[in-house]
């Protein structure tokens, strides 16, 4: 896989002008394969059918594990009875795989639900702060009519350093400076 291969989304009867946004933090959410994703389950699914073991290489951090949930969870339902292992690596050394290897474990079902938490809590706010704001903007401007404001929990970080930035800028005070400059010239004309 080349990433998260599963997506969630609201179950039906929560779109944009079927509810009052603030029941989105309580709206049921299902999890899904995307169309463009559904050769990848495929794939999973048939190998699983003709394999004993499952090793998972995906990058050890927390997006990792949920992700080498994502794909064990799809084998699983395939094939029950299959074995699971997680290698942890930081490098593709040899030293690294062989230590991997050697060394397999778990997948760490404590990192993988704290992504589920954080990426549900972005789902829920983003939408019902998204949906909000633009119908409140809409209805209080006309020239917003047409538009989407959309909210995400990056977002609001991302602006907080742009507005320090800018706040940096306006009350830069001009002082005076110096600057050095030297040259040289070789005695020897061939350099």
């Amino acid at each position: 896989v080349t990433g998260h291969f599963l997506d969630k989304e609201f179950v039906d009867g929560f779109g944009w002008n079927s509810c009052d946004p603030i029941k989105l933090f309580s709206a049921p959410i299902k999890k899904f394969v995307p169309d463009q994703n559904k050769q990848i389950e495929k794939q999973l699914q048939e190998e699983s059918k003709k394999s004993d073991w499952l090793v998972l290489w995906l990058d050890c951090d927390r997006e990792g594990e949920n992700i080498c949930t994502e794909v064990m969870q799809c084998c699983l339902n395939t094939n029950p009875s299959m074995r699971v292992s997680r290698a942890r690596f930081s490098s593709l050394t040899p030293q690294d795989i062989f230590k991997a290897i050697n060394n397999l474990g778990l997948v760490d079902q404590n990192a993988s639900d704290a992504v589920d938490a954080r990426s549900e809590i972005d789902l829920r706010a983003g939408s019902a702060f998204t949906r909000f704001q633009t119908l409140w903007a809409k209805r209080e401007f006309q020239e917003l009519a047409d538009r989407l404001i959309s909210y995400g929990p990056c977002q609001f970080p991302t602006l907080g350093f742009v507005v320090e930035r800018h706040w940096e800028i306006e009350n830069h005070i001009v002082e005076d400076f110096w600057v050095i400059e030297c040259s040289h010239k070789f005695q020897d004309p061939k350099r």
